[in-house]
């Protein structure tokens, strides 16, 4: 009988929607995951006499569904890679430089990326970058939803929590595959999460330049979603298959959470519809993974250790509340939106350091 824990996810980045190849060569973490093969049905509407509902027959073929997961430096930037599309890369700290607690990667290269919501379409087939999802189930084959795209990532953070987070993929084709063995689960320090202790938040007071940043410890819950909502396009051409993907609104980065309630600033910022700047930074101090002594040009990239970082350049609060549910503590709700920035050219950036180089990011097969 099947069982869970010997599930596999991996991907892979192709070079075109319509590349059709079985390689998977990135491993992905998960903790549940719903990604499903779709079959739409059409049915005949003619009336034939009977009660009995008329044939029907197979509709569009596709698959869609939710990868849940708890992110890890190593496996994250693919999904951001895949939701934003731009990407700059650096080495902080060069291959073969140990530090103190290096642990399993020692002498591993420390790689810095900065990724950004790119405003370029990938081709005329797919404005976001294809890639291809296998799922193993533990028996069988292997299933591999090929031209998938990513058009949302939603991440969330919660006070005595791991950090977690969902993928919500689309693919154009679904079919099965032998199981890629070569791909291994990172069970070592590589693949250690974040936990909710290792983040800090800094938002502005004034306005939303960087230098007003201070750091901000009332936040309960924050949770972003990056969306750029996208429809699969069927056209004449001989198929049951998508053959585009096509943006149907703005990208929107929502986020949203509570707040324990302790003056009434975040408030005014909402009465006032002002923007703020708001960065989120997480260091895994816990983990054995220390890639050496950055020199201090890099120093203030994480320190060496696996960082994450969002940063939010014009953040609006839309929404806030802070009803009394009794004679308990209150807690502030809020709801907030990115907007672009034209000073920073950004609606938002992300910010991520680990083992992984650009080329795992960039080679599409």
């Amino acid at each position: 009988m099947a069982s869970g824990n010997g599930g596999q996810v991996g991907l892979a980045k192709i070079g075109s929607l319509y590349t059709a190849v079985d390689t998977v060569n990135l491993w992905a973490n998960f903790t549940s995951e719903s990604i499903e093969h779709m079959l739409d049905e059409l049915e005949e509407a003619s009336i034939n006499g009977r009660r009995d509902a008329p044939n029907s027959y197979k509709g569009l073929d596709h698959g869609a569904g939710d990868l849940n997961f708890e992110p890890n430096p190593n496996a994250l930037g693919h999904f951001f890679k895949a939701n934003f599309g731009t990407l700059a890369t650096s080495l902080v700290t060069a291959a073969g430089s140990l530090g103190a607690n290096s642990g399993d990667f020692a002498g591993a290269p420390q790689q810095y990326h900065k990724f950004t919501p790119t405003q370029a379409a990938f081709s005329d087939r797919t404005f976001l970058e294809p890639y291809n999802v296998m799922v193993y189930r533990d028996i069988g084959s292997a299933w591999l939803f090929g031209g998938a795209i990513l058009p949302n990532l939603k991440i969330s953070i919660a006070a005595k929590q791991i950090v977690k987070a969902t993928a919500t993929w689309m693919s154009r084709d679904v079919r099965r595959v032998q199981r890629t063995s070569t791909i291994q689960s990172l069970v070592s320090s590589g693949g250690r999460p974040w936990l909710w202790d290792m983040g800090s938040f800094e938002v502005s007071t004034v306005g939303v330049t960087s230098a007003a940043l201070n750091a901000f410890t009332a936040f309960e819950n924050f949770n972003m979603n990056f969306d750029l909502p996208n429809d699969g396009i069927a056209l004449l051409d001989g198929t049951k298959k998508f053959a585009e993907f096509v943006p149907t609104d703005f990208r929107r980065i929502k986020v949203d959470g509570t707040m324990s309630f302790r003056d009434q600033d975040t408030y005014d910022a909402f009465v006032a519809y002002e923007a703020r700047r708001v960065r989120v930074t997480f260091l895994n101090v816990n983990s054995k993974l220390f890639l050496g002594n950055p020199t201090s040009a890099d120093a203030t990239k994480f320190l060496g250790y696996p960082g994450l970082r969002f940063t939010f350049p014009q953040l609006k609060f839309t929404k806030w509340s802070a009803p009394m549910g009794g004679p308990n503590r209150i807690v502030a709700s809020f709801e907030a939106k990115a907007e672009f920035n034209e000073a920073d050219g950004i609606s938002a950036m992300v910010e991520l350091m680990n083992i992984v180089t650009s080329t795992d990011y960039t080679t599409a097969y």
